[in-house]
């Protein structure tokens, strides 16, 4: 397919080549414009990227081979209808958003989508573009990064899996020899007592009491690594939890606020959710120094809101995309839900991080690519 900025002039061309500073003649610089103009053409036509030229009516205008290669459809195909109706339909609504940017001349940098292959099955698309608002066109590029979200997805399962096996060796393996020494403890102490020996009895009930307190400590950190009361009393009642021990550990105030309960989320989703609930809480004590925190959890129509705001110092410009305090795990686990993230400062001040996602089930994220490997 030959786009427009493929044509060959065919303008009659003036030759310049006897005027004063010119030193090419005119062939000479015709021939090198057709070759520069040759070898972007032949770096379009072969670059593993998804390149295209898109309208601001909503149609591809121009595509390279590789949509061809990795989505099924033929150019003409993908072109015939709005690029909107091969989207995913839960990723429309963010993708017009990055349109109207466009259109307002803002670039667009690493947005992600799904776009429907031709078998029907769905692939991770990461995109830069930017407009050009004078001739109504968006020139991208599009990266398929649908093995890249696979892999993190599985990275999160295992970390999670991990965290949930570490909390249920601290609260069944640690904290259960540790009440057993506190109780030969408390035993020592009383022979000691019967046989008048003050001083050791004094030194054994300290020892108990620290064990007791190394206890309540591992017991805390056990209910910290894994998202307790998930499975049972669903993600309301994981939340709230969530909030008792943090006003426990912290001595601050942190609610819930549950408007409108919903159930049927599948476990992942309950997961992901619980984890970027926590991992805001924490942000929110230890970067921000709040002393009260919000969590929200609604749903309206096929939406549904988790928000977590705190009253803190808040998360400065600069560190907004800094690993150190999770946005990138949180972003992560929104966009693998099928849903998105905002952190944006409150007035007068404090956080507030709000993931909204679909309801009621998960969206399919595409099939697993092939070269993706899993235990059975």
């Amino acid at each position: 397919m030959q786009c427009s900025w493929q044509r060959h002039r065919t303008d009659p061309v003036e030759d310049l080549s006897d005027r004063p500073g010119r030193m090419e003649p005119m062939a000479t610089v015709s021939t090198q414009a057709e070759q520069a103009e040759e070898e972007s053409a032949h770096f379009f036509e072969h670059s593993l990227d998804l390149l295209c030229v898109a309208g601001w009516d909503g149609y591809f205008k121009c595509l390279n081979p590789a949509w061809t290669n990795r989505l099924g459809w033929t150019v003409e195909e993908l072109t015939a209808a709005p690029f909107l109706d091969f989207v995913h339909p839960d990723d429309r609504a963010a993708t017009t958003t990055q349109m109207d940017r466009l259109a307002a001349g803002a670039p667009t940098i690493l947005f992600e989508n799904r776009y429907r292959h031709q078998d029907g099955s769905y692939l991770w698309l990461q995109w830069n573009a930017r407009s050009a608002p004078e001739h109504r066109l968006i020139y991208a590029a599009a990266r398929d990064v649908t093995r890249q979200k696979w892999l993190e997805r599985e990275i999160l399962e295992i970390a999670d899996r991990e965290k949930e096996r570490l909390g249920r060796e601290l609260h069944d393996g640690l904290c259960q020899s540790l009440a057993g020494i506190a109780a030969l403890s408390a035993t020592l102490s009383r022979r000691l007592a019967a046989k008048g020996e003050s001083a050791a009895v004094a030194e054994a009930a300290q020892i108990t009491r620290l064990i007791n307190e190394s206890i309540a400590e591992a017991r805390d950190l056990a209910r910290g690594l894994g998202p307790v009361g998930l499975s049972e009393g669903g993600l309301a009642g994981a939340l709230a939890t969530l909030a008792l021990n943090v006003e426990d550990l912290f001595q601050i105030s942190c609610t819930v606020d549950c408007d409108n309960p919903f159930g049927g989320l599948p476990y992942e989703v309950k997961s992901h959710l619980f984890r970027i609930a926590q991992q805001a809480v924490h942000n929110a004590v230890a970067h921000g120094r709040a002393d009260r925190v919000e969590i929200g959890l609604r749903g309206t129509d096929k939406t549904g809101v988790l928000s977590i705001r705190d009253n803190g110092v808040g998360i400065p410009e600069r560190a907004r995309n800094v690993d150190g305090i999770g946005l990138h795990t949180m972003a992560s686990r929104a966009h693998l839900i099928g849903g998105s993230l905002e952190v944006r400062r409150r007035t007068p001040q404090g956080t507030a991080v709000i993931c909204a996602f679909p309801l009621p089930a998960i969206p399919d994220p595409g099939d697993r690519p092939n070269d993706v490997q899993t235990d059975a």
